[in-house]
């Protein structure tokens, strides 16, 4: 069982937007640190993706296919908006269990974080990744991260809400 955390204090990104951005496909393809995907939403809440890239760290192509449902728990007083993360359909990851929490510092900053408490994957993926496979999940979500701190450095969650 893994657990994987990361958080960053993002400038120019407004908490209740980020979280209406989150519902979008625009926001997704765009952070998202993988060489292509294709993304829609099933549902409102059931993001669907297909993911091609390659690891650079093993030098393996890896293409998925993966459902991603966003379970909205509401605010927390102290802590923000708590968003439960699951893992459904997917061949290389048997079970992922995390959340997202979102807190307003200010206006205009967010404090956002991803908590992945249940890691699993198939043994047919262990097999192809070995050991670096927790590490490069681990790599992605901060790579993720940072690239949704440097969109907002210079951009506008409102060009995700404007194209929905």
């Amino acid at each position: 069982m893994t657990k994987i955390s990361k958080v960053l204090e993002i400038e120019n990104c407004n908490k209740d937007d980020l979280i209406k951005a989150i519902y979008t496909t625009s926001l997704w393809e765009k952070i998202t640190p993988v060489q292509k995907i294709e993304v829609e939403f099933l549902a409102p809440n059931v993001l669907r993706s297909k993911i091609y890239d390659q690891i650079k760290v093993v030098n393996v192509p890896i293409e998925m296919e993966t459902e991603m449902v966003l379970s909205d728990k509401g605010e927390e007083p102290e802590k923000g908006r708590l968003i439960e993360l699951n893992i459904r359909n997917n061949d290389q990851v048997q079970k992922l269990e995390g959340r997202l929490r979102i807190k307003a510092l200010s206006s205009t900053k967010s404090k956002v974080g991803i908590f992945i408490d249940t890691l699993i994957f198939t043994n047919d993926f262990l097999k192809l990744l070995g050991g670096t496979a927790d590490m490069i999940f681990q790599l992605k979500i901060t790579d993720m991260l940072r690239k949704l701190q440097i969109f907002c450095k210079t951009r506008s969650l409102n060009e995700f809400l404007h194209n929905t």
